[in-house]
């Protein structure tokens, strides 16, 4: 379940890609699929997304001609040098760091003049009504931590040497099933609608059923779940 559209902006097909707190590597797996010619890299702090991350590898290996590997690293201290990779993705992390601001610094120090940067946090007011719904959503241990202002973090994201080039907004229809759960956080594991409505979205993301698919994307505007900015380093 990917965050961005990874063809929307020309890329250097035999270049470098990062991503910042891949977990179990997604965008990793997405990336060798559109650009089986680029070597991608996955960093994370979390041992366990790691693991399940190289067991994915193991799976997709041959669909890649540049191959992947997974890091165990921090967005506050990219271990990479200078200007090494030609796009970074970071996806629905930012919002779990105290200071994120620091890793976007980061970001723009190890990406190269003119690499894309592609950078993805929960949307604004789908996160409110999960927040207003459940305290326990909102204080869960590795949650997260603030809701954006989408306009204000396009600007702190510029002010960071970044050049913002567009946004969108995707998985509509996980915000209710987010609702849901935030709704019976305590019984959600338990509860009928939640459980019917979590097949609905497995058929979607394994099947991209014609009625169900088109729905999310015609809704997409509205209330998609995540808001996905799209920007380039001014030097």
């Amino acid at each position: 379940m990917l965050t961005f559209n990874l063809k929307k902006y020309n890329l250097n097909f035999k270049g470098s890609m990062l991503d910042v707190g891949c977990g179990e590597g997604r965008h990793i797996f997405g990336m060798m699929q559109e650009y089986p010619m680029m070597k991608c890299i996955g960093i994370d702090m979390d041992d366990d997304s790691l693991k399940k991350a190289e067991e994915g590898y193991a799976y997709f290996e041959s669909i890649s001609e540049a191959g992947a590997e997974f890091i165990k690293g921090s967005a506050y201290s990219i271990p990479f040098q200078d200007n090494t990779f030609d796009l970074i993705v970071c996806s629905e992390v930012l919002e779990h760091l105290h200071e994120y601001n620091d890793a976007v610094v980061e970001i723009n120090r190890v990406l190269k003049p003119s690499g894309k940067f592609f950078a993805s946090v929960p949307a604004s007011w789908p996160e409110k009504i999960c927040w207003q719904l459940s305290k326990d959503y909102q204080n869960q241990p590795g949650g997260h931590l603030r809701i954006f202002d989408q306009k204000k973090l396009i600007n702190e994201i510029e002010d960071c040497g970044f050049r913002f080039l567009s946004s969108e907004k995707f998985h509509s229809i996980h915000s209710p099933y987010w609702w849901l759960r935030c709704l019976f956080w305590n019984s959600q594991d338990k509860n009928l609608l939640v459980k019917i409505y979590k097949k609905i979205l497995e058929r979607h993301i394994l099947k991209k059923p014609f009625i169900i698919d088109s729905i999310d994307k015609i809704m997409n505007p509205i209330m998609g779940k995540s808001f996905s900015m799209y920007f380039e380093k001014t030097q």
